[in-house]
Order: structure tokens, then sequence, then C-alpha cells
């Protein structure tokens, strides 16, 4: 494009140096190929910003996958590098200290309704076929290629008094605190 605008302004610029004897146009074409010139570079930088982004959206994806598999074969005891064994023990320390904290967390609050997992461990899923930790919402386990079943979302009860979310089996309701009959 800036190629065609070249042409047509050195074919202008012939015509108008005729007539422009005091330098105005042309000095004004000067200006307008530099800002043409660079808006073109500008340009071109966000187009290669944006692909520099997608790119890097695109690792972050293979590096977790990568982590996921990584971490299939250390539950399998399958892994058998040694680095990535100590890395491995290093994360399901964290994941241990974790527990123990939403554990004492359990024993000084009061129970909440809160909404989705109530810990990682919980989000956890398994292959029933070989064990692997799987992605969720996968249909097939990445590490055997068995087809998962999907669970059935365990029916949402709401307190007959205040409306408020009730959990599975709850006698009472965590807001209003009044006696909810068991379904």
């Amino acid at each position: 494009m800036s190629d065609l605008f070249d042409k047509l302004v050195e074919g202008a610029g012939q015509v108008v140096s005729g007539v422009d004897k005091s330098g105005q146009i042309q000095s004004a074409l000067g200006g307008l190929r530099q800002r043409l010139a660079e808006a073109d570079r500008r340009r071109k930088i966000n187009q290669i910003k944006q692909r520099i982004r997608d790119l890097q959206a695109e690792e972050a994806q293979s590096i977790n996958a990568l982590s996921t598999q990584v971490w299939a074969l250390y539950e399998a005891g399958t892994l058998t590098q040694p680095e990535l064994l100590s890395l491995c023990k290093g994360v399901a320390g964290i994941r241990a200290k974790i527990k123990a904290q939403e554990a004492e967390l359990r024993q000084l609050q009061p129970e909440q309704v809160v909404p989705g997992p109530a810990s990682p461990a919980d989000a956890e899923r398994r292959c029933p076929q070989c064990g692997a930790l799987v992605v969720e919402g996968a249909a097939f386990c990445q590490s055997c290629g068995a087809r998962l079943e999907e669970k059935a979302p365990a029916p949402v009860q709401f307190c007959p008094h205040c409306g408020a979310q009730l959990r599975e089996g709850a006698r009472f309701c965590p807001l209003c605190g009044q006696a909810v009959a068991q379904a």
C-alpha cells in the first residue's frame, strides 16, 4: 500500500513542483510521507506484539499440558527422571501443607456455603481405568485413552424460608438458621 502511495506522491510531486514555487506543498507531502511511514511502522509493531502474545499463550498451554502429564506419571509411579521426581515431590509436599492448612481453617470457621469444589482435591478427577489424573471436562484419558464417564451433578437444594442454596444433606440453613426438611 505504501508503494502505491509513494508512486502517487511522486507523480503528484512532479505536477505540484511546477505550481509550488515556495515549497509549501512539497513540505506538506514530505510530512505526510513521514506520518504514513510512522503509522505503518506502528502497525507492524502491533502485529508482531500480538503474535508474541499469541505464542506466549500457546506456550503456557503447552507447559500446562506437560505438567499435567508429568504429574500423572508421578502419581502412577512410572516417572523415572530424578529431576522431575524431585520437582513432583516438592509439589506433593506443598499440596500436603495446603491440605493441613485447609483442615485447620475448617476447624476455625463455621461451615459456609461455597460455590464450586471445596478444595483442589475435590476438583481432581481420575481415570477409572488407570487412575491417572485427567483434565476437567475431558472425554478420554490422556494416559490410557479410556472413555471417561460424565458425573451427574448433585441436585441443587434451596432453603424454603429464605431461598439460600443448601449443601447436600443440610439439616439447617446456613443463612437464616431455620431447620430444613430432608429430601
